[in-house]
C-alpha cells in the first residue's frame, strides 16, 4: 500500500473496494487531522476489527464515546508511571530464564522466546502471576485463539465454518480463557474485601498491590457489567499488549545483528548503568525506574526498528461526517472533501517509509531517536498518537529497554540458521507482524568481559569481576571489545533485506 500511495497518490490515495470508498493517508498532516485535531469525527472501523472482537470485546480499543472516556479515564490512573515502578526487575527475572535456557548453546527463536518473556512480565505485573502460572496458561490458550483471528482475515467465510479444526479449538481455547480470567478477577475483588476488613497487624507486611488492584481500587461495583469490562481490558492489557513488546524486541535484535556497529553502544551503555550495580558471583542488585530512564541507546535502537519493521502498519477509521481539508494547512495539492462513511486507512508504515519524513528511511539509524523529543509524533506512531495512543506503551519501551540492554550487555549474539536478508522477512498474515520463518540465534558469555584494574579492585574491595560465564548468570561488569568471530559485533557488513 506504501508503494503504491508512493507512485500514485502522494500523501494520500482513493480508492474502492467492493462499493466502499478507502482513503489512504500517510503524510504527518493528514494523520494527526485523522487522530488528534478532527479525531471526534473519526470512529473506529469496527468491521476491521471483527474477527479480533473475541479478544478485545467491548475494552478500551473498540469502545466509543463516553464509553470510552470513563475508561480511558480509570486506566489512565490504573497505568500511572508509578504503578510500572517494578517492572524492570521483572524483566531482569524474566531474561534470567531465558539466559539459562540460551546457556546450553543451543538455537533458540527468539522470536518465540520473547513472547514467552513478555507473556511472563505482563502477566505479573497485571495479576502478579508467576513466570510459570503465566507460561502454564496464557500461551497454550492465546495462540489457538490469535491464530483462527488472523486466519480469517485472510479466509472470512471460515468463521461460517464452526466444524473445522482451528476454529473448534479458538471457540474451546476462548471458553476457558474467559473463566479463568473471571475466576481470577473475583477472587481477587474477595480478597480485596477480607482485607479491608482484616487489615494486615502491626509489623505483618501487606500484600504487594498490582495493576488489577490499582483497577479495582476504583471500581464502586462489581456487577457482571463491571466483570465483563475488566475481564476484556484484561485480554488486552494481558494478551494483545504482549505481542508488541515481544516483535519490538525481536527485530531489535535482528537489526543490531544485521548493523553491528551499534552493538557497542547498546553494551557501553549497559557498563555505565548496570555494571556497578552487579557483585561478584552473580548477585543482583534490584533495578529501578531510573536505571531504565538511562537506557538512551536500548531504546534508540527499539524505536528505530519499530520505525522500520511498523509491526501494526496500518489503523483504520471511518468518518462520521464530511469533513472538508484545506489544500494549504494539509500540504494537499488540491481541496478534498472526505465523504462520511469513507474508510480511512492511516498508514502508520508510510508514515515510518516516508522520504520526506525521513532521511534515507530504509537504512537503520537509531541515533536519530537519541533526541526523541525532538522526533515529530506524526511521523512516528508505534503506539499510535492522539487521545487514542496506547496506554500501555510506556510500560513496553521500559520491559524492552531493560531486556535489549541486557541482552547485548551480557551475550555475544550469532545469527544461527538461515541469512540476514531471509530472518528481515515479515510474516504479513499476522498483526502484529512477525519475522516469517522466526529469528533463530545463538547466544553466549560475552567474551570481552574483562578482570578489574587495580584502581577497580581497591575501590571495590575485592578481587575481580565474575568470569564470562558467571557474567551469562548475573551481569557482572565488562566493557566492548572485539567478540569472537562469527559472534555479534563481528564487523560482517549489512545485508540487504
Amino acid at each position: 500500500m506504501h508503494a503504491w500511495a508512493k507512485q500514485f497518490g502522494g500523501p494520500a490515495c482513493h480508492f474502492t473496494v467492493l462499493g466502499q470508498e478507502v482513503l489512504y493517508v500517510r503524510s504527518p498532516q493528514l494523520i494527526k487531522r485523522v487522530l488528534q485535531t478532527n479525531q471526534r469525527n473519526y470512529r473506529k472501523d469496527l468491521p476491521s476489527y471483527k474477527h479480533f472482537l473475541c479478544l478485545l470485546g467491548t475494552g478500551l480499543v473498540t469502545s466509543e464515546d463516553e464509553k470510552w472516556r470513563k475508561g480511558r479515564m480509570l486506566l489512565s490512573h490504573t497505568m500511572r508511571i508509578e504503578a510500572l515502578a517494578g517492572i524492570p526487575d521483572i524483566s531482569h527475572a524474566a531474561l534470567e530464564k531465558l539466559l539459562a535456557k540460551a546457556a546450553s548453546g543451543a538455537a533458540l527463536d527468539v522470536a518465540e522466546e520473547f513472547r514467552h518473556l513478555t507473556l511472563q512480565v505482563i502477566g505479573q505485573a497485571v495479576l502478579s502471576l508467576t513466570a510459570e502460572e503465566a507460561d502454564r496458561v496464557f500461551p497454550d490458550m492465546y495462540l489457538p485463539i490469535v491464530t483462527e483471528c488472523n486466519a480469517r482475515v485472510w479466509a472470512p467465510w471460515r468463521q461460517f465454518m464452526p466444524w473445522l479444526a482451528g476454529c473448534r479449538e479458538q471457540a474451546k481455547q476462548l471458553t476457558a480463557l474467559n473463566s479463568y480470567i473471571l475466576a481470577y478477577i473475583r477472587s481477587r475483588w474477595e480478597l480485596r474485601q477480607k482485607e479491608a476488613k482484616n487489615p494486615p497487624g502491626k509489623g505483618v507486611e501487606p500484600r504487594k498491590h498490582d495493576i488489577l488492584d490499582r483497577y479495582m481500587s476504583q471500581l464502586t461495583a462489581f456487577g457482571s457489567t463491571e466483570q465483563a469490562q475488566l475481564r476484556d481490558d484484561i485480554k488486552t492489557m494481558v494478551l494483545a499488549g504482549h505481542e508488541t513488546s515481544a516483535a519490538a524486541l525481536t527485530f531489535a535484535t535482528y537489526e543490531l545483528l544485521a548493523n553491528p556497529q551499534y552493538i557497542p553502544k547498546v553494551r557501553a551503555e549497559f557498563d555505565e548503568v548496570f555494571g556497578a550495580r552487579q557483585g561478584k558471583k552473580g548477585a543482583h542488585a534490584p533495578l529501578t525506574m531510573e536505571d531504565g530512564a538511562k537506557l538512551t541507546w536500548a531504546k534508540a535502537v527499539l524505536r528505530e526498528a519499530l520505525r522500520i519493521h511498523s509491526v501494526v502498519p496500518i489503523t483504520m477509521r471511518v468518518a462520521a461526517a464530511d469533513d472538508k481539508l484545506d489544500a494549504a494547512e494539509m500540504g494537499l495539492p488540491y481541496e478534498l472533501t472526505i465523504p462520511k462513511g469513507c474508510a480511512i486507512m492511516v498508514g502508520i508504515n508510510g508514515a515510518h517509509h516516508h522520504e520526506d519524513n525521513w532521511d534515507t528511511p530504509s537504512a537503520f539509524r537509531p541515533e536519530r531517536m537519541l533526541d526523541f523529543d525532538a522526533v515529530d509524533p506524526w511521523k512516528f506512531l508505534p503506539f499510535i498518537n492522539g487521545p487514542r495512543n496506547c496506554m500501555g506503551q510506556h510500560l513496553s519501551l521500559l520491559e524492552t529497554s531493560v531486556v535489549l540492554s541486557h541482552v547485548f550487555g551480557l551475550m555475544d549474539v550469532a545469527l544461527a540458521k538461515g541469512t540476514l536478508a531471509d530472518a528481515g522477512l515479515h510474516d504479513r498474515s499476522t498483526i502484529p507482524q512477525t519475522p516469517k520463518d522466526g529469528l533463530w540465534v545463538t547466544m553466549s558469555p560475552r567474551t570481552d568481559a574483562r578482570k578489574a584494574t587495580a584502581t577497580e579492585k581497591k575501590k571495590k574491595g575485592g578481587d575481580g569481576d565474575a568470569t564470562p560465564a558467571e557474567a551469562a548468570k548475573g551481569g557482572a561488569r565488562s566493557r566492548s571489545a572485539t567478540p569472537k568471530r562469527g559472534a555479534a559485533g563481528d564487523g560482517t557488513p549489512r545485508r540487504r533485506r
